[in-house]
């Protein structure tokens, strides 16, 4: 993938309902902002909730009068108890706050309008062609202004007269007592017509309020559709004055108006939870007879009321995952955010460090209503800027280069033909070789047929980094071993192999080891320990059958497991997935909390995950830790990365002298000492012991090295692929002292 597809785009953003309105605020012909006047109003701000309501209503003072609130039937709050009192919370705003009285230059139009009909659709579209600058003529019959609104018993003269004040602001000449006008005469005297009466002898009106005479509009009683609402009536005015406005100026009445009129939005709601929400009860009592009492709300009983509001969101995936929470957004701008970095400013650190930091796990789409899966989007944006050469070296050449160790220095496959072959995973190997070596063993002893051996990586940290040629080239490594081994059955003991293996090589069959125990049952007799919490790894999130034989291995080994909130498909990433830890820590240390929410000790099946809740302080075990370690340890640290490596150098040295019984020379460790404060520096700094080794190595080798008199310390210096490291040194009889090491990309000169 070379380029970003945009209609694509669009259609992904179309699934994020983050920027859809609630429901109480579709089902309002005007689309009065609810949720915006409920938060202003909790929070005691009455003159922002009264700014928020007249920007959408013309007649608001009318209207806290005479709404019939459908928006209160269709309010979420509805489904577990009574929906929101909102006309008598937007009563309460006009009548406590205090109005900005603002206005913004009015550049006046050569163009006029008439409008026949002074009823409240009439008087809305008059109002609303007058804001924007045009000449409007008012044609009334009667002699006074309203029409049917003098029968609504909250109808006074006073608020017509607060209407009529409102219209004078602007260049509105009202013909009131003219008796009943002909329309076509009043189309020769103007640019637009709108009939907005009942009774009157037009043809057929079309979409958005058009007649099919141009220049002629219908709307209100004069649409012949039935009874209407008096807030559907107002909001007929004043979207027949937009299609009014859109004719004079010669542009298209119908582009972007899709949910103008009242519809059903797709915004997923949830209950609220936590601190700070209250359960939600049917309201009863003397709270209910004020709520629905004639009577305008106090400023204390608004606020109250206004508190019951669920605040209308979707954050399904937001609450779900750390990583879009560190970024304060949600899918739809993060799409943009990509779609932008990728077409246009290629290569901006912000773009960048949101796209790394990503663990392309896939729980979004799982826990997104509409199955939005921002992971694969990112994936592909990865793939375009390595390709493009824009993707930041630093992001995850660490993690590559140790996928390349575990291939090449460590990598070790069995020679002869085999009916099974074990593929453990690099992971596993470099945190508990021991586990490794002793569940192959017990493999070759137990299963009916020849078992061999594959000590290397699935190549998913390429993927991850979205190096797909260095992916492919992993994969077609992976196919030769197994093609000369006669295409075994793979058991894997890692669930990310598992899925890389079942997804590229479909015409293998590929088991995981923990089905096979669940079938050949446990090696030995486990001791039941104590009931733990059990985190399904992102890797079997599209593989149940992995998620059911845990539980039962679980079962066997006598642990009574607990599920976490976000489980099984749903279930969130431990830092590890997409490379996280190496691009962005402090996303991933985020996403690794957010696993472990909730108290208890933990069960995994991932070594990663129970490597990274250990870091992260957890008492944490591997299923496979329990099966067949003699003292399984929860506690037992984090291995550093200097130690992974170590690991599986000598793993696949004891399993050749061990096991195969071939001769093997060992490896020849230089011994170097450092305090616990620099050990941890060189963790998060990403320097190996071995990188410090090669420094000191050619220092050594080629005298290339410089001694501080004073303190007798040598300073050396090597570039190790795009990093240059440097050491500062002692010699010591059995090995090095170390002082202080760190590292850069800066090219050093003369090198």
């Amino acid at each position: 993938m070379h380029e970003v597809n945009q209609e694509e785009l669009r259609e992904l953003e179309k699934l994020c309902t983050q920027e859809q309105p609630p429901s109480s605020t579709a089902a309002c012909p005007l689309h009065v902002d609810c949720r915006g006047i409920c938060q202003a109003l909790a929070e005691g701000s009455f003159d922002k909730a009264r700014t928020i309501y007249e920007k959408t209503v013309p007649y608001p003072e009318l209207l806290t009068k005479i709404c019939e609130a459908p928006c209160q039937g269709y309010c979420v709050c509805s489904q577990e108890g009574d929906g929101i009192f909102l006309r008598k919370l937007e009563e309460a705003a006009f009548l406590h706050g205090s109005s900005k009285g603002s206005r913004s230059f009015l550049r006046k139009k050569t163009k006029t309008a008439g409008i026949i009909g002074g009823g409240i659709c009439g008087l809305t579209a008059a109002l609303e062609l007058g804001k924007k600058g045009y000449g409007i003529t008012l044609y009334e019959r009667l002699e006074h202004l309203g029409g049917n609104l003098k029968e609504h018993p909250e109808f006074t003269d006073q608020l017509l007269e607060q209407m009529v004040q409102r219209l004078k602001g602007y260049e509105i000449t009202l013909a009131a007592g003219c008796g009943k006008v002909d329309p076509e005469e009043i189309k020769q005297k103007h640019d637009a017509v709108l009939i907005a009466w009942g009774g009157q002898e037009i043809k057929r009106a079309d979409e958005y309020y058009r007649c099919e005479d141009p220049g002629m509009f219908a709307a209100g009683d004069a649409l012949g559709s039935g009874e209407r609402t008096w807030v559907q009536a107002m909001a007929d005015g004043k979207y027949a004055a937009i299609s009014m406005d859109r004719y004079l100026q010669g542009v298209s009445v119908e582009a972007g108006r899709e949910h103008e009129q009242p519809f059903e939005t797709t915004l997923c709601v949830d209950r609220p939870v936590g601190t700070g929400h209250k359960e939600r009860e049917r309201l009863e009592g003397e709270k209910l007879r004020r709520l629905e009492s004639p009577d305008c709300l106090t400023v204390s009983e608004a606020m109250e009321e206004a508190g019951r509001c669920w605040n209308c969101q979707c954050t399904r995936c937001t609450d779900a995952c750390a990583f879009m929470r560190h970024y304060k957004s949600y899918p739809r701008k993060y799409l943009r955010t990509v779609y932008n970095n990728l077409s246009i400013a290629m290569g901006t650190r912000h773009a960048n460090g949101m796209i790394n930091a990503c663990s392309l796990c896939g729980q979004c789409s799982n826990v997104c209503p509409f199955g939005l899966d921002l992971g694969q989007v990112i994936q592909k944006a990865r793939e375009i800027m390595v390709s493009k050469e824009k993707m930041p070296q630093s992001a995850f050449d660490f993690a590559l280069e140790d996928m390349e160790f575990s291939n090449h220095e460590c990598y070790l496959a069995s020679k002869e033909r085999c009916q099974y072959v074990y593929f453990p995973g690099c992971q596993l190997s470099a945190s508990t070789p021991e586990i490794v070596k002793d569940s192959y063993q017990d493999l070759c002893q137990r299963m009916d047929g020849t078992v061999g051996l594959i000590l290397g990586c699935c190549g998913i940290m390429a993927k991850w980094a979205g190096e797909s040629k260095r992916y492919e080239k992993t994969l077609e490594k992976l196919r030769d071993s197994m093609e000369g081994m006669g295409n075994p059955v793979v058991i894997t003991a890692c669930p990310t192999c598992y899925d890389t293996f079942t997804r590229e090589f479909p015409d293998r069959k590929v088991l995981g080891i923990w089905e096979i125990l669940e079938r050949i049952g446990l090696p030995k007799k486990v001791e039941k320990t104590e009931d733990r919490v059990l985190h399904d790894a992102c890797g079997a999130r599209l593989h149940p059958k992995i998620r059911e034989s845990i539980r039962g291995l679980a079962k066997a080994a006598g642990i009574r497991v607990e599920e976490q909130k976000y489980s099984g498909e749903q279930t969130g990433c431990c830092g590890y997935g997409g490379l996280t830890q190496f691009s962005n820590p402090e996303v991933g240390a985020e996403i690794t909390c957010q696993a472990l929410e909730g108290e208890g000790s933990l069960l995994t099946y991932c070594i990663n995950c129970r490597d990274r809740f250990a870091k992260a302080g957890a008492d944490s075990l591997h299923i496979l830790e329990v099966i067949y370690d003699s003292q399984p340890d929860g506690s037992r640290p984090w291995p550093s990365y200097s130690l992974r490596r170590k690991n599986r150098f000598r793993l696949q040295e004891e399993i050749r002298r061990e096991i195969w019984k071939e001769e093997v020379e060992s490896m020849d460790e230089t011994k170097l000492y450092y305090p616990l404060e620099l050990e941890e520096q060189l963790e998060k700094r990403l320097i190996l012991e071995s990188d410090i080794c090669q420094v000191i190595a050619q220092a050594e080798r080629e005298q290339n090295r410089i001694r501080d008199k004073d303190s007798g310390v040598f300073i050396a210096h090597k570039k190790v692929g795009h990093v240059t490291y440097w050491v500062y040194y002692r010699e010591r009889e059995d090995g090095y002292e170390i002082i202080k090491t760190y590292a850069h990309r800066m090219q050093i000169k003369g090198e």
